[in-house]
């Protein structure tokens, strides 16, 4: 089984890719990287800070990037994702994902639904490295986000 609770735990960097889908108008193509940092608290949450850039891909903009997640480890086999976006106390609740034996993958339970759009995740081992693919659709976004998380 890909352990991914301990696998976060001990993250120190992230790659990232943003391609629009052929439906998008946000034209968020481009990459990043930079650094996370990881605190966990009660063996059962963990705060994980990336503080990075990201490059646009159609006029190499670069712009300094901060984000917080928060995963909550349910069981064994589930983890809860939240974006402390307003705060730790406010944090908006993503998904659950679940791991499944079969693709060895955690996969989100249901999409989260952010006004007309739904997000959805991915994750697997693969190289060293822990794997989040993110699927966002709606009548103005088609967005594939794809981050690379090692130690």
């Amino acid at each position: 089984m890909f352990d991914l609770w301990q696998e976060l735990q001990k993250i120190n960097h992230y790659h990232y890719q943003s391609q629009p889908g052929a439906n998008s108008v946000m034209g968020w193509a481009g990459a990043g990287n930079g650094d996370v940092t990881c605190e966990l608290e009660d063996q059962q949450t963990l705060y994980f800070k990336e503080a990075g850039q990201f490059t646009l891909q159609q006029n190499g903009y670069t712009v300094d990037t901060q984000n917080e997640f928060i995963w909550q480890r349910l069981n064994e086999h589930q983890i809860k994702l939240l974006h402390s976006r307003f705060g730790r106390n406010n944090a908006v609740e993503l998904f659950v994902l679940s791991y499944h034996a079969q693709t060895q993958q955690w996969i989100s339970d249901a999409a989260h639904v952010c006004a007309d759009d739904l997000y959805s995740g991915t994750v697997q081992w693969q190289d060293d490295a822990v794997e989040f693919s993110w699927t966002i659709t709606g009548p103005r976004k088609q967005e594939n986000l794809h981050y690379r998380y090692t130690r």
